[in-house]
């Protein structure tokens, strides 16, 4: 749902959980879904192959009708007419044959649609008029759906309070939520808000077109619809167009933000009371209880018997399309290595439909880390396991603060790990089958062999055993590339299950400071590590160390082999670290080699005895220097968790007289 520019940041509230028992079973359908956001219709029909390869089963796609012309991804979601399915994703066309390319290859189709408001296109409250143009038009009839395109579709008195309409004030207000607009900032005049619940001709004239839109979009092959803004809906509208024939052969699922208990009780709840229970829902019980575990206070052992949605309603999920998009939803992304382990979570785990995210790249802010997400090696084995256990029961075998460990039948074991520190626990394995099992994330093995056995998991890590099972491909190896070799391709050490290299770095190249990745191909970029640039610090020398069976924020080490070139090395320390997944310590500072008070250049730090930090780090002699200890995500350098509290600690390198010094936080 996208009505705002800008929302106001959200306080997490979290929902209470409920005693569930330990033991899950689901016979609902629970296929993985790819969420194709903003993608083009011809560009589902061109991967229709891979996507099918990768294990989805459905995808769903942004809305296809005529829209707010503008080409941002928002504009989607603003409605000019049902009727006509033309716009920026691709023409009726291009739509039926993404259909018939997926559909060939056993791969389903959902759409979104929103039947809450239409676009704002600047109208005078009272004189709205829709499509506000004429659509009488050999181009627009080939690209027609259903109806006349002779006359208008909406106009003034098909939306609530006409030249009185108002803004919603009290987002908590189901009243004010229902009935007024949703706007930006003034002097925006809102989303004109549709009587869809209103029991006279109008109200008759909004459901017959909404409802022969979506009839139609079935004709065409559609398999299901994802409602949106449904926070915003009257149950006697939702109820009156989503009737028991358009039900009738496909899956609906509703888009109901909830991110805390007043929520729930306010709009989620009374949505699984008053709807038809073949309706699902996002399952933000669940995503709060995901959101709690793995907060740097939270417990894994939560997510033993954690509240969710009824199985049969559920959409499970990691991420939606608001929270990159709306600034007033940041808040709630997990970190690159929390959101790998949540999906971990939902695709290991029983119950529920889950939904993957990739976008187009719409987020350039957070380094576009969803483009090609869909095909992210990690995530399509943890597919390729939720394919192969799916409908077998799921029983938690062991948790606490830093782990969980549940089976699946008798032939799949999950182990997910959040913490910096390995977990090893003792399990009744005893409804497992005795033989080995291959984790499908680093292809290594456990053999079982009796009723007790105990299970280690690395750090930062998630483990997905099935039994019998061949593991994934090897790489055919990975390759250093970076400013200390011109982005050239120089192969790695193999030491065991990991690859090294050491390098020295200079002051960097004309496009920024010394900095690397690395890749899987010396010919190609298709796979690299990070998402952003592993950033050095100049005139130093380091073995770098690759890991691919560890999430993507942790693949990656670095260790200092020595000063280069005469400065002064500085051990800095920073006390009292304690970090969440996906977070480190660095040092921010003054001089540049800590990064000039920018926090994303940054000097990181390394855990030699958790929670204090430290790392020696070369500074010109003669110099003052103001620093701090912050704790910055590894993956997203601008967000920073926590900064050392004033005043800066200062010193004076002098002539390399001092060598140590400390903060804390």
């Amino acid at each position: 749902m996208k009505h705002l520019h800008t929302l106001t940041r959200m306080t997490k509230s979290l929902l209470a959980a409920t005693a569930l028992s330990s033991v899950f079973v689901n016979t609902a359908s629970a296929d993985a879904m790819l969420h194709a956001f903003n993608w083009q219709y011809d560009d589902v029909s061109a991967k229709a192959q891979e996507i099918a390869d990768l294990g989805y089963k459905s995808v769903l796609v942004s809305p296809p009708y005529l829209s707010n012309p503008s080409s941002e991804w928002w504009a989607r979601y603003q409605p000019l007419d049902y009727r006509i399915l033309l716009g920026p994703l691709g023409t009726k066309q291009d739509f039926q044959d993404m259909i018939d390319a997926l559909e060939a290859r056993g791969v389903n189709l959902y759409v979104d649609v929103i039947f809450n408001h239409m676009a704002n296109m600047n109208m005078e409250k009272g004189q709205e008029q829709y499509p506000g143009f004429n659509v009488n038009t050999p181009e627009y009839e080939a690209n027609k759906v259903y109806g006349d395109l002779s006359q208008g579709l909406f106009g003034p008195g098909d939306f609530h309070d006409g030249a009185n309409a108002k803004c919603i004030s009290d987002w908590g207000n189901w009243y004010d939520s229902t009935w007024n607009r949703l706007c930006g900032a003034a002097p925006d005049k809102g989303l004109p808000d549709l009587r869809g619940e209103a029991t006279d001709a109008t109200g008759d004239w909004i459901r017959s077109n909404q409802i022969a839109y979506l009839n139609a979009l079935k004709a065409m092959g559609v398999d299901g619809f994802r409602i949106d803004a449904v926070k915003h809906m009257k149950w006697e509208h939702l109820n009156w167009v989503f009737n028991s024939d358009v039900l009738d052969g496909i899956h609906v699922f509703s888009e109901i933000i909830s991110h805390s208990s007043a929520d729930d009780n306010t709009y989620l709840q009374p949505y699984l009371d008053n709807t038809d229970v073949r309706m699902g829902a996002y399952d933000f019980r669940l995503f709060n209880e995901l959101d709690h575990a793995f907060d740097m206070s939270g417990s894994l052992s939560s997510l033993s018997a954690p509240n969710t949605l009824p199985s049969d309603r559920a959409v499970t999920f990691v991420i939606t399309h608001d929270m990159p998009q709306n600034d007033g939803f940041n808040g709630f992304l997990f970190s690159e290595d929390d959101e790998k382990l949540a999906y971990a979570y939902i695709l290991g785990r029983d119950g529920g439909v889950p939904l993957i995210y990739t976008d187009n790249n719409e987020t350039p802010k957070f380094n576009s880390r969803w483009v090609d997400a869909y095909k992210d090696a990690d995530l399509v084995n943890m597919i390729k396991f939720h394919n192969q256990v799916q409908g077998q029961e799921m029983e938690v075998l062991s948790a606490n603060g830093c782990a969980i460990y549940f089976r699946r039948g008798n032939i799949g074991l999950v182990g997910i790990n959040k913490c910096g520190n390995s977990e090893s626990h003792s399990l009744n394995v005893a409804a497992l089958n005795v033989g080995t099992y291959t984790d499908q994330i680093s292809g290594s093995t456990l053999n079982i062999s009796g009723t007790n056995q105990t299970v280690s998991l690395p750090a930062r890590s998630v483990r997905m055993w099935l039994n019998g099972d061949t593991p994934p491909p090897p790489p055919q190896g990975w390759f250093f590339s970076g400013t200390a070799n011109n982005w050239a391709a120089d192969s790695m050490t193999v030491d065991g299950s990991v690859y090294k290299i050491i390098k020295t770095f200079s002051t960097g190249d004309a496009n920024g400071g010394p900095r690397f990745k690395i890749r899987d191909s010396a010919t190609d970029w298709d796979v690299n590590f990070p998402a952003q640039d592993f950033v050095v610090t100049a005139n130093k020398t380091y073995e770098i160390t690759f890991d691919p069976s560890q999430p993507a924020g942790s693949k990656i080490s670095v260790i200092e082999q020595g000063p280069v070139g005469g400065s002064c090395p500085v051990k800095f320390t920073c006390q009292n670290g304690n970090t969440n997944m996906g977070d480190s310590v660095y040092v921010s500072g003054s001089a540049v080699e800590l990064g000039s008070w920018n926090s994303d250049n940054a000097a990181l730090l390394a855990p030699t005895n958790y929670p204090t930090w430290d790392a020696t780090i070369n500074l010109p002699a003669n110099t003052d220097v103001s620093w701090k200890c912050i704790v910055r995500q590894e993956s997203s350098p601008f967000t920073v968790r926590q900064w050392e509290v004033d005043p800066n600690n200062n010193f004076n390198t002098g002539n390399c007289d001092v060598t140590e010094v400390s903060g804390s936080f």
